[in-house]
């Protein structure tokens, strides 16, 4: 995990003089997620995400993020065996936002996950990292189609996932 977080800065020293507009405005995205396990015995996961956006320098912003995935079992053809209930989660995290330019984006998350599972109890440690751009939608410039794509950790390799992450994003 140090070694992502190392290279999540190297990225943002290494980029930082790229970035020069103007972001004042804070914002609220929420979006539908598609989770794809790796090495898991979940099939593809799906969920919704809302994320706040506060701005602290000019390319840099910091964000919260709260969201529900739901896993399904893979189903297995053993005699006699019954597949599981699907099992549900709500990440909660914190990061940091960099803007490369004024639609492109990396980030940077760490926080918990709440297990909701009757089976499995106890909440998990979560990081994240990814990238994303932004398209405006008609003549607004506030309000936008975020589209992400980030890799997500849960502690003790319970889970690794890629997510594809669509949200419509309000400038406030």
């Amino acid at each position: 995990m140090k070694k992502y977080c190392l290279l999540l800065v190297f990225l943002i020293i290494k980029i930082s003089p790229v970035a020069a507009q103007n972001r004042a405005a804070s914002s609220f995205s929420i979006g539908a997620e598609l989770n794809i396990p790796q090495r898991s015995a979940y099939n593809i996961g799906y969920g919704a995400s809302g994320k706040f956006e506060i701005p602290v320098a000019s390319a840099l912003s910091f964000n919260i993020t709260g969201g529900y995935h739901r896993f399904s079992y893979k189903s297995f053809a053993i005699s006699g065996y019954s597949e599981p209930d699907a099992d549900s989660f709500v990440p909660l995290k914190g990061g940091i936002k960099y803007y490369i330019d004024e639609r492109f984006y990396t980030e940077g998350e760490l926080g918990a996950v709440l297990n909701n599972n009757s089976q499995n109890s106890g909440n998990l440690f979560t990081y994240s990292l990814g990238t994303g751009f932004l398209l405006p939608l008609g003549e607004s410039k506030s309000n936008m189609l975020d589209i992400g794509l980030r890799f997500e950790d849960w502690s003790k390799n319970r889970l690794q996932q890629f997510a594809i992450r669509v949200a419509y994003r309000l400038g406030l």
